[in-house]
């Protein structure tokens, strides 16, 4: 028996929904919720210029690995704080604000972002995330 298209939109969850659950995993270092989150053929790309740009992630466990590991390395206190969220039915565009203070030089860092989602099967299949970069860098940074 194949689902209605009914069916389906029903079962479909609201992006922001989806959106949020990823955000409250971050907040709560929830690595599983996170990769839960995620849609396994992902499409991740940090802003160019990000210390952890290194072109399109295609699997969730790449976040892990190329963002999540060096932020904990890198950042007492991180945070990626989403403020605002505006979605259609399988988009959402989140606006918050990073916070870290950085650990080589105790540099407190506070950053606006926004993440456009792509939503595939009740996960987050694409991100393509904009920041100011350069505020995270100069945190990182011994140079004054």
């Amino acid at each position: 028996m194949n689902p209605s298209s009914d069916q389906l939109i029903t079962n479909r969850l609201p992006a922001r929904q989806i959106a949020q659950a990823f955000y409250d995993a971050i907040a709560q270092g929830d690595i599983a919720g996170v990769l839960a989150a995620l849609h396994a053929k992902l499409a991740w790309t940090e802003a160019e210029g990000s210390p952890y740009y290194s072109g399109t992630w295609q699997a969730p466990q790449e976040v892990v690995d190329k963002l999540l590991l060096p932020i904990s390395r890198d950042w007492h206190n991180f945070t990626a704080t989403p403020n605002e969220f505006l979605e259609t039915a399988d988009q959402v565009v989140v606006f918050g604000v990073y916070t870290g203070i950085a650990k080589a030089t105790g540099k407190s860092m506070r950053a606006q972002f926004a993440h456009h989602w792509q939503i595939r099967d009740n996960k987050l299949a694409k991100l393509d995330m904009y920041a100011d970069t350069l505020l995270l860098a100069r945190a990182l940074s011994s140079i004054e």
